[in-house]
């Protein structure tokens, strides 16, 4: 029986990448010292007898990857919606590949926003069509609308079809903290 030993690796605030040689957050970096500091994540983790990585590639409906649905992550270029020089998901799967690891594809489903006010024509777009809910600080994506479910479907349709990504999984801030039921 094979054992799956996998680590979580988090994009949503840089907290786990991108960072760079020194554990600093790296968003706006150059793409050298980004993928530099994946391959030692993940010579680290190879070392470590991992054989999987879950890398989060939609933390905040953006992307990690060219995506004909959500805007760049700011987390890459310091902007929202501008283009790295590269795609660090296929990187991430090369690379992952390369070391005989998995790559999963880690999409947080309705997250939109923890505060910031994200303005590109695609965010303004979800606001005026009225897809987004509010509570407190937390924006999600109204998981009651069928466009909605109908978004997320075509969010992983478009991973799996362009990306040679190993699985996909969903986890992490469904819904906001502290709703009243």
């Amino acid at each position: 029986k094979r054992e799956f030993r996998s680590a979580w690796v988090a994009t949503v605030w840089a907290l786990d990448w991108p960072r760079d040689a020194n554990d600093n957050e790296a968003n706006g970096m150059n793409a050298e010292v980004q993928k530099a500091s994946m391959i030692r994540m993940l010579d680290s983790l190879k070392r470590n007898n991992f054989n999987a990585v879950n890398f989060q590639v939609r933390s905040m409906c953006d992307a990690m990857y060219k995506s004909s649905y959500e805007p760049w992550s700011s987390y890459l270029t310091g902007t929202r919606g501008k283009a790295p020089s590269y795609d660090p998901l296929q990187f991430v799967v090369e690379e992952c590949h390369k070391r005989g690891m998995e790559c999963h594809a880690w999409v947080n489903p309705y997250r939109f926003s923890t505060g910031a006010n994200w303005t590109t024509a695609a965010d303004n777009k979800l606001r005026e069509d009225g897809h987004l809910l509010t509570y407190g600080s937390t924006i999600i994506l109204d998981p009651a609308q069928q466009w909605t479910i109908d978004r997320i479907t075509d969010v992983c349709r478009e991973i799996i079809t362009n990306y040679d990504v190993d699985g996909i999984l969903y986890d992490d801030y469904f819904y906001p903290d502290g709703i009243p039921s």
